[in-house]
């Protein structure tokens, strides 16, 4: 997928990515299912391209170590790295 300036925002990556881990971070402690957050930040959960964009974006996010996901209950949240360090760069 291409990040450049062209590319409407809910297919770049990066875009993306911060508004999961705000949305994760603002809703934390809920705990929520990979489909459950996809849907809280999807502007068009029937666009495929977009839920493939929120996949991939979850993945990385995973993937750095600022999401924590469950395989016994499918639950991702924040890693307590990932809420510490959203606090001290929101001010």
């Amino acid at each position: 997928m291409t990040s450049d300036i062209t590319t409407p925002p809910v297919y770049r990556p990066k875009l993306v990515e911060d508004a999961l881990l705000g949305a994760a971070v603002d809703l934390h402690p809920a705990r929520l299912t990979i489909p459950e957050l996809s849907l809280k930040v999807a502007a068009n959960p029937h666009d495929g391209r977009e839920m493939e964009t929120i996949t991939e974006a979850i993945r990385e996010l995973r993937r750095c170590g600022l999401f924590r996901y469950r395989d016994d209950d499918e639950i991702v949240e924040p890693t307590q790295a990932a809420l510490r360090a959203f606090e001290l760069l929101a001010r």
